[in-house]
C-alpha cells in the first residue's frame, strides 16, 4: 500500500507551517513578557530609562530647555511623560522578531543582521515617539491622549510592516561581500 499519498496531504503548506510556527514564537513571548520580563522589570527599566535620556538629549540639543528624571520627560513648564514599564516598545519589538525568526529563508547571519538592525531602529523609533509625547504636551497638552493613543499606528506599525516587508524580499538574496565576512578574491 502507498502511503506517500497520505504523507504527502498531511505536510502542511508553507503558509501554514510559517502561520503555526508564527504562532508558537508568539505565545511564547508572551508567555515571556508577561511571566519573566515584566515583573523582572530590569530590560523595561533600561529601555525606559536610555530611550527618555536620548529623547531628552536630542530635545535639549535642537534647543529645548528639558526636565528629565529617571523615567520623566519635560519640556520645562509642563507636567512631562512618564515612560513606564509596558509602553517603551518591548512588546512589538517581540512581535518584530516573532516574524523574522518565523519566516523561513535567509542564512543564519543575515536573520541576525536583520534583526538587530530593526531591533535598533525600533528602539530609535521609540526615542522619536517620546520626544514627540513630551512637545505634544508643551503645544497640544488637550490632544494628549489622542497623541498617545495613535502614535504607534502613525511610527511604530509602518517601521514593523516595512520590515517585515524588506525580511520577506531580502531573506534569499545573496548576501552582499561586506556583510558575509568574505572576500572576492576566496
Amino acid at each position: 500500500m502507498n502511503f506517500s499519498f497520505i504523507k504527502k496531504s498531511l505536510r502542511p503548506s508553507p503558509l501554514t507551517r510559517f502561520l503555526m510556527v508564527a504562532g508558537v514564537i508568539y505565545v511564547l513571548w508572551y508567555l515571556v513578557y508577561d511571566y519573566y520580563l515584566l515583573p523582572d522589570g530590569r530590560l523595561d527599566e533600561f529601555l525606559s530609562l536610555s530611550g527618555v535620556n536620548l529623547a531628552g538629549g536630542l530635545l535639549n540639543l535642537f534647543g529645548w530647555e528639558i526636565y528629565s528624571d529617571t523615567r520623566i520627560l519635560a519640556v520645562t513648564g509642563t507636567s512631562g511623560v512618564e515612560i513606564q514599564n509596558g509602553c517603551n516598545g518591548l512588546e512589538l519589538i517581540g512581535l518584530y522578531m516573532g516574524f523574522i525568526i518565523a519566516y523561513p529563508g535567509g542564512p543564519i547571519q543575515k536573520r541576525v543582521a536583520f534583526l538587530a538592525g530593526g531591533i535598533i531602529l525600533l528602539f530609535f523609533a521609540n526615542v522619536f515617539r517620546i520626544m514627540i509625547f513630551a512637545l505634544s504636551i508643551y503645544y497640544v497638552p488637550t490632544f494628549w491622549e489622542q497623541v498617545h493613543t495613535y502614535s504607534s499606528y502613525f511610527i511604530f506599525y509602518p517601521i514593523v510592516l516595512t520590515l517585515w516587508y524588506l525580511w520577506t524580499t531580502i531573506s534569499d538574496q545573496e548576501i552582499p561581500l561586506f556583510l558575509s565576512g568574505y572576500s572576492s578574491t576566496s
